[in-house]
C-alpha cells in the first residue's frame, strides 16, 4: 500500500511503499526551500536518486520551471512522474518535467546533451545546464564524490550553480575539490551541504550569472 506524503503547501502526493526509499523529511524540504528561496523562480532543477519527487515537487511548487529526474527503479520513476504531473496540473507558470528510469552515475557520464534527454532538444543551447542539484541518495552509498566530479567534468552546471547534498549527520561525504561548501545545516540525523563550484578551478562557458 502507498503512503502519502504532505507538501509544504498542504497537498499531498503518493509516497513509494519500498523500504529502500527515505523521502526527505518536511522540515528539511522547508530548510532548502528558505534557503533557495526566490531563486528557484524560472529556475531548473536536476533531481538525482528522486525516490517519489517529493523534493522536485516543492521546488515546481515553488517557480522551478524545468526539472529532470532521475530514479533507477522503475516502479518509483513511474511514481515520481505521477507525482511531478499531479502538481504541474494546480500551477499556472510553464515548466518542462521528465523523468528518466536510469542509475545516477552512468547517467551523469553521458553527459548533459544526451540525445535521450527529450527537452533538450526544445532548449536554447545555453539551457541544457541546471541551476540546482539535488543529491540524496542511499546514506552510505559511494555517489556522492563521483557525482560531484561528474557534474563538474560532464558540463552539467553553470558557474552559479548550487549542488545541495542530501547526507547523514553521522557521515558526512567528501567534498571534491572542485567545488566549495557555501552553507552546512544539521537536522537532527541528517545535515545539508550547500555547495558551490570552486571559481579557481573550473572553467565555464557560461557568462550568465543564474538563469
Amino acid at each position: 500500500m502507498k503512503g502519502k506524503l504532505k507538501l509544504i503547501s498542504g497537498k499531498r502526493i503518493a509516497s513509494p511503499s519500498s523500504q529502500n526509499t527515505r523521502p526527505t523529511t518536511s522540515k528539511v524540504r522547508e530548510a532548502i526551500i528558505n534557503m533557495l528561496g526566490n531563486n528557484l523562480k524560472e529556475a531548473s532543477w536536476l533531481d538525482l536518486c528522486s525516490g517519489s519527487g517529493v523534493m522536485a515537487c516543492e521546488a515546481l511548487q515553488k517557480g522551478v520551471t524545468r526539472i529532470l529526474a532521475i530514479e533507477k527503479e522503475r516502479a518509483i520513476a513511474k511514481l515520481c512522474k505521477k507525482n511531478l504531473i499531479d502538481i504541474s496540473n494546480t500551477l499556472d507558470h510553464p515548466f518542462q518535467i521528465e523523468v528518466k528510469c536510469r542509475e545516477v552515475i552512468s547517467f551523469l557520464k553521458k553527459g548533459p546533451k544526451d540525445k535521450k534527454i527529450k527537452f533538450i532538444k526544445d532548449s536554447k543551447n545555453s539551457e541544457y545546464k541546471f541551476d540546482f542539484i539535488f543529491l540524496d541518495p542511499p546514506y552510505h552509498s559511494q555517489l556522492y564524490e563521483t557525482s560531484q566530479e561528474l557534474l563538474l567534468s560532464k558540463k552539467w552546471i553553470k558557474k552559479k550553480s548550487t549542488l545541495i547534498c542530501e547526507c547523514s549527520s553521522k557521515s558526512l561525504p567528501r567534498i571534491h575539490n572542485g567545488w566549495e561548501l557555501n552553507k552546512e545545516k544539521s537536522y537532527g540525523n541528517t545535515t545539508l551541504l550547500l555547495l558551490t563550484p570552486n571559481q579557481a578551478l573550473n572553467c565555464f562557458d557560461d557568462t550568465d550569472s543564474m538563469h
